[in-house]
């Protein structure tokens, strides 16, 4: 299923899924020079109700969250909802959402980090495509305008250009073919064992992390093994990971240590660095059809109606 695209004009809305930024300065001023940044860009802003709120750190309570966020969605004048931050409290309100609602109400939905919990369950119980890209304070730093190039190619013009540019490294050698599912390796486990976790069957995984380590990467592969998960999978794709790049490579890259973890199959890994965290992300459609085919990774599928 997909939304239509963003026109100039549209109106935007945010609402806060996980982390607080009340009790933040920094990441407030942020939230502020955002909002007035897509409005000088030609969009209008609606703020959820609740967008400032703080409840033990996450942005409201989960019937809070919930409420912001099925508003959003039955709001016709809304055309697409960008997520306010990142953090870890996004699975706390995914059981309160009305999916048949959701399903009846399509619209660009996009954010990054913890925000991959939301989109994959999204995606999962509504056949939405969903986007991974920016938070919305994210179009209140410096590096605004190049994110926001990136947001009109994609949301509006309808092209991944940028993506499709970057270079990739072959980790494994090999042609694939399925829908693209990600991003975050680490809040993705939150929906292992749950409903809301898609099935991998013939999926293209995209992985990448914040805070990891070759220990951590040891351990949720594992976990991936255990659970069946690369059984499944076709191919595999890895971002940016930013603990382990910031310094070089003086530790075990993640890709090294999944080449290790998954021996036994052979389905293609590339790694690349168009997604992540702390870098210009590519906005991604999470549930397109994405081809592997060795050093290319193409997503051919309709994205944006």
């Amino acid at each position: 299923m997909l939304a239509n695209k963003l026109n100039y004009g549209d109106t935007i809305g945010v609402v806060g899924v996980s982390n607080s930024i009340s009790n933040r300065k920094e990441r407030l001023n942020q939230f502020y020079q955002a909002e007035q940044f897509l409005i000088d860009k030609g969009f209008k802003v609606k703020r959820g109700k609740y967008i400032l709120e703080d409840y033990y750190g996450s942005a409201g309570t989960k019937e809070q969250k919930a409420e912001d966020f099925m508003n959003m969605f039955m709001d016709k004048e809304v055309k697409a909802i960008i997520c306010l931050e990142g953090g870890q409290t996004c699975n706390t309100f995914i059981d309160l959402l009305d999916y048949n609602v959701i399903k009846q109400n399509p619209k660009i939905l996009m954010g990054y980090s913890d925000v991959t919990v939301l989109l994959q369950t999204i995606y999962k119980m509504t056949g939405l495509v969903t986007f991974h890209g920016y938070c919305f304070c994210g179009f209140g730093t410096e590096e605004a305008e190049e994110r926001f190039k990136e947001f009109e190619n994609v949301l509006i013009n309808k092209q991944l250009y940028r993506f499709y540019k970057e270079n990739k490294k072959v980790i494994r050698s090999g042609k694939a073919e399925g829908d693209l599912i990600g991003t975050n390796l680490g809040c993705m486990m939150y929906l292992i064992g749950t409903k809301y976790l898609p099935d991998m069957q013939d999926k293209i995984l995209f992985i990448e992390s914040l805070r990891s380590s070759p220990n951590e990467c040891q351990r949720r592969f594992a976990h991936l093994k255990q659970c069946g998960i690369f059984d499944k999978v076709k191919g595999i794709v890895v971002g940016y990971n930013y603990d382990l790049q910031k310094n070089g490579d003086i530790y075990p890259q993640m890709e090294d240590i999944l080449l290790e973890y998954t021996k036994e199959y052979d389905y293609p890994i590339i790694k690349c660095n168009d997604f992540g965290h702390e870098i210009t992300n590519c906005i991604l459609p999470i549930g397109c059809n994405t081809v592997i085919d060795n050093e290319k990774v193409m997503i051919t599928g309709e994205f944006l109606k």
